[in-house]
């Protein structure tokens, strides 16, 4: 049975942060970014006050890549309906009501609001997940248990009904689509944007950083024993070969055994060239071709779900299968991608945990011994501590094995925040992070992050860990200001 809860008040602040490098994804380069922070009071039925966090990035042309909007457009889009999710819950939260329950209100009215304002369905879906990862902290905190004992617990706490997002899993429980017992451990699959130095040698003296933590993917994969690695690619066939001989070149000299994901960020309206780049890999890298696990969305959202591509992308799936990760708008958007031969689909906080978690269902029920439906955990460069640790403790109670990490790499360390935040991360997620001289900064060993730390009340933040006082109001935030 759902514990029910009320909402009392949502507040709003804003911290920017600067990259320590550009980072080049598509066709956007982000410098620097606001993180959204969302707090949350709230009330269970049985009388207990708690708080509940989210928070992420506005990024620049991930959510809308609409060319005549600027990176102000998109940040103003996505604070829109942010706010839109806040006022809803907040005008249906004052009666006790199930965590799932008021989250597919928010979900439904978010969306009504971003038709309103002409915005595609993965911005407008946006503020409703920060409403839902905020009310799952805050009842966690309030009850004693955390995001994986709230899913496998036969009471229900958060009242999920997976039915109740797609039909066909009316008859799977939650508990029965998660992991019996949650990853103790990941290994960060590395992401080597479209910038990044490949070897310290192609690293100009004016852009070096020596700032305690590896540039390249060479230093990084001699300093954290890293095997896993996603790479950008930009719908240019020779400078895409070009770039993936110099990667392939230094991980097959340094890692040997790895996994690859390739990124194509929806840089192609059609699959043709795409199939030639592949064909040229398996013939001029047949051991780098080997190592790829799968394929990350090349098509461009417009077009990515025309039933016209699925004879391709059934094609190259058969080979190395194909997950939609930009065109998950919706709740079915898997459901419909499997039936033009989509293998998998990419988890995203910033897309939703209960969406994940019927993706998750899915990928299940429609697996087979003859073909493998998959869900994967995909960054949009989450930083501690919210964001990080919301993503990680999802993915956790998920049992996935890797998961794309990207925030330690452009973003330094702990440094964006306050010395109160850092030393209490040091202290609850002492195995998560390490301190030093240098600063605190993601402790990856092995090529791998241990997530113990992260089962505790709520979704993985921990007590201490936020400070919004040092963060700026969001009525008092400029665009500016980045």
């Amino acid at each position: 049975m759902s514990t029910k809860m009320r909402i009392h008040e949502i507040v709003f602040h804003m911290r920017n942060v600067r990259t320590r490098m550009p980072f080049r994804y598509g066709v956007a380069t982000l410098t620097s970014v606001p993180i959204l922070h969302v707090t949350l009071n709230a009330e269970t039925h049985g009388g207990v006050r708690c708080l509940g966090y989210a928070a992420d990035i506005l990024p620049p042309k991930w959510f809308d890549k609409d060319p005549a909007k600027e990176y102000k457009d998109n940040v103003e889009d996505l604070l829109f309906v942010a706010q839109s999710a806040a006022q809803t819950l907040s005008d249906i939260g004052a009666n006790p009501t199930s965590v799932f329950d008021l989250w597919q209100d928010v979900y439904a009215a978010t969306l009504r609001a971003g038709d309103g304002r002409h915005l595609n369905h993965l911005t407008a879906a946006f503020g409703s997940t920060l409403m839902e990862r905020a009310m799952i902290d805050a009842l966690g905190r309030g009850i004693g248990l955390s995001y994986h004992s709230m899913l496998q617990t036969a009471d229900n706490p958060l009242g999920v009904d997976l039915g109740q997002i797609l039909a066909s899993l009316d008859a799977t429980q939650v508990r029965d689509v998660i992991a019996e017992r949650p990853s103790s451990s990941i290994a960060i699959r590395h992401t080597v944007g479209l910038t990044d130095p490949i070897e310290d040698a192609d690293i100009p003296d004016q852009d070096r950083l020596d700032d305690g933590l590896p540039q390249s993917l060479a230093a990084y994969i001699t300093t954290q024993g890293l095997t896993h690695f996603k790479i950008k690619i930009q719908g240019d066939a020779d400078a895409d070969l070009e770039r993936l001989r110099q990667i392939a070149s230094v991980v097959e000299r340094s890692v040997g055994s790895c996994v690859i994901s390739l990124d194509g960020n929806e840089q192609y309206a059609d699959l043709e060239p795409f199939e030639s780049l592949l064909a040229r890999l398996q013939g001029e890298l047949p051991d780098f071709y080997r190592a790829i696990s799968y394929i990350e969305q090349p098509l461009e959202r417009s077009v990515a779900l025309d039933p016209s591509q699925g004879a391709r992308i059934a094609r190259i799936g058969r080979d190395k299968p194909m997950i939609v990760d930009e065109s998950d708008g919706d709740l079915d958007t898997f459901s419909r991608a499997i039936d033009i031969g989509y293998r998998g689909v990419s988890t995203k906080n910033c897309k939703g945990v209960f969406k994940a978690l019927a993706n998750q269902a899915l990928a299940q029920q429609r697996s087979s011994d003859s073909v493998r439906y998959l869900l994967t955990a995909e960054d949009l460069m989450n930083l501690p501590v919210v964001p990080l640790h919301q993503d990680l403790a999802h993915i956790a109670a998920l049992g996935l094995d890797h998961a794309e990490r990207n925030g330690h790499h452009y973003v330094r360390g702990l440094d964006h925040l306050t010395q109160a935040e850092r030393d209490a991360c040091l202290q609850e997620h002492g195995t998560l992070y390490a301190g030093g001289s240098d600063g605190c900064r993601l402790s990856v060993t092995g090529g791998r992050i241990d997530l113990r730390s992260l089962q505790m009340p709520g979704l993985g933040v921990g007590e201490g860990t936020v400070d919004v006082t040092s963060m700026t109001p969001l009525d008092q935030w400029r665009f500016e200001s980045l």
